[in-house]
């Protein structure tokens, strides 16, 4: 508890320091960025269509934010991402297509043209509950809760090195990393066994590891955008117990607000499931930059 106290005033600490040293007197120090984007999809067939087929609607929303604050050797800088789709198909309740709040705040002091001694802190849930889907004996479609906001959640306190070779390409190593677990229903070990990694009766866990992060933001043509992000956590208890997840996000512009994009993510974390898990979602929709 000591560890988790001291590396989370360390890395609050840093980010504080900076954000004091940075009260801008020129606010042309800051570079801020925000993506809204509305994507949908439906379709609608009679019930006499022979061809087949199933009248569904979809809805996305996403939100990307970044305020970047650069004073001489001094960096703060704060990403926030948030996701969430539903589904309909005729005949069957409301899914989800994907569900995601991310948050990370890093303050960073460089010394050399690539390295910087980095304190950070970053948040990841989701919103709503999360659902496994069956039938019962009489075909009748059957529910059970399987996440939901704050189940599971992580907040991860990380110290470390970052290397930034390139503007649109950064990794860093939080060499002193405390993540803490929350599972905030005790309900959810009757669907996963795993329990997210908290022992069964308790909310949250704490694990004391290293914490590695990668980003990449390139536009590979002139209205095409490649977006990846990837994030680990391993117990120094227990290396074996390391997950991993990537984020891609490509985007290819039509006209100025409409775009197409394709979003996908691969997870393994053992405290979930023993397989890996991935997803992906194809759409069409609007977005706007301001």
């Amino acid at each position: 508890m000591r560890i988790l106290i001291f590396l989370f005033l360390m890395a609050a600490g840093i980010a504080a320091y900076a954000q004091e040293a940075a009260v801008p007197a020129d606010s042309s120090a800051w570079k801020t960025k925000l993506e809204v984007g509305l994507n949908f999809n439906q379709s609608y067939f009679t019930n006499n269509w022979n061809a087949g087929g199933v009248s569904s609607f979809a809805l996305g929303t996403l939100v990307k934010g970044n305020a970047n604050y650069t004073r001489e050797n001094f960096s703060w800088t704060n990403d926030l991402q948030l996701q969430y789709g539903i589904q309909k198909n005729r005949g069957q309740s409301q899914r989800k297509l994907n569900d995601l709040i991310f948050v990370d705040s890093k303050a960073g002091y460089r010394f050399t043209e690539k390295l910087d001694a980095f304190g950070a802190v970053n948040f990841m849930s989701q919103f709503a509950d999360g659902y496994k889907f069956g039938t019962d004996s009489n075909g009748i479609e059957t529910r059970a809760t399987v996440s939901r906001f704050l189940a599971p959640g992580y907040l991860t306190e990380a110290i470390g090195i970052r290397y930034q070779p390139v503007p649109y390409f950064s990794a860093r190593v939080g060499f002193l990393a405390m993540r803490q677990t929350f599972v905030m229903e005790d309900s959810l070990f009757l669907e996963i066994t795993e329990n997210y990694g908290v022992p069964v009766g308790k909310n949250i866990k704490n694990d004391f590891g290293f914490q590695l992060m990668a980003d990449f933001d390139k536009n590979l043509a002139e209205n095409l955008n490649l977006k990846l992000r990837y994030i680990s956590f391993g117990e120094y208890a227990d290396f074996s117990n390391t997950n991993h997840r990537v984020d891609m996000v490509l985007t290819a512009k039509i006209t100025k607000y409409i775009n197409t994009n394709f979003t996908a993510v691969m997870l393994y974390d053992r405290n979930q499931d023993k397989a890996v898990q991935w997803s992906e979602t194809l759409a069409l929709g609007l977005l706007f930059i301001l």
